[in-house]
């Protein structure tokens, strides 16, 4: 099985954006033990289809990956993509300026410490400008939102990001084709591993929230591992339905 995983924030919340530093370093072992092939985004698509392999990223740049998550990760050589929201770097969470329900305001990595881990060889993407909903954007505003959030982490970091994450997962015909234009890879926040099949412009990819179990990422590709990953897939499409999403 081929997969692309998601995590945000490795903090003690319990958030919907959180996995605990505990569960953090049991995924970290796992990631490490050579069971699985860990690579980056490229080469999870290079993978052929019959073959396992992860490629891990993290949604919007929150500063205690640079604490808690890059150490782990760089003392095994583990790949991994942070996707940057170009104008909060240095401020936090609240996009727009609001909190939100239920997810902590934290944080997020300044300029100077993305920089240095892309020194270090973390991969940076770029995750908007502003973290806005794009299906609702007109087309200038998109435009500006996956411009200048390349330009911007490129002249801040002197990397070029050449993938990018929808905010929120949201995306249209038009959101996509804008995006590909711009970027070889986006990746959306739909719950499955990726197909034999996949367009470089809607990689799904699973979100770590929903592998805090115990031992659940260690069960990866068993018959198990895929029964729950169709279960939690359903229970989410279930509530999309009901919270009209």
């Amino acid at each position: 099985m081929r997969a692309i995983l998601t995590y945000h924030s490795v903090d003690d919340s319990g958030s919907p954006i959180s996995v605990s530093p505990a569960t953090f370093d049991e995924h970290t072992a796992f990631l490490a033990s050579g069971r699985v092939r860990v690579t980056d985004l490229a080469g999870v698509l290079a993978t052929p289809a019959d073959e396992d392999a992860i490629a891990i990223t993290f949604d919007d740049g929150f500063a205690n990956f640079a604490d808690r998550a890059w150490p782990r990760l760089s003392a095994h050589g583990l790949p991994v993509t942070v996707f940057v929201v170009s104008d909060h770097a240095g401020r936090t969470n609240a996009w727009g300026g609001r909190d939100q329900p239920g997810i902590p305001t934290l944080p997020l990595l300044d300029w100077d410490t993305l920089a240095r881990l892309a020194e270090e060889g973390v991969s940076l993407g770029a995750h908007s400008r502003t973290h806005r909903d794009l299906t609702r954007a007109d087309d200038a505003a998109l435009t500006e939102e996956l411009d200048r959030s390349a330009a911007g982490i490129e002249a801040r970091t002197g990397r070029r990001p050449g993938c990018f994450a929808y905010p929120f997962g949201a995306h249209d015909a038009r959101v996509v084709q804008r995006t590909q234009a711009r970027y070889d890879y986006a990746c959306t926040t739909e719950l499955r591993p990726l197909a034999a099949a996949v367009d470089p412009h809607r990689l799904p990819r699973l979100d770590a929230y929903y592998l805090r179990g115990a031992g659940l990422l260690g069960r990866w590709g068993t018959p198990p591992f895929a029964r729950y990953l169709r279960l939690r897939r359903a229970a989410r499409a279930m509530r999309d339905v009901l919270t009209g999403r």
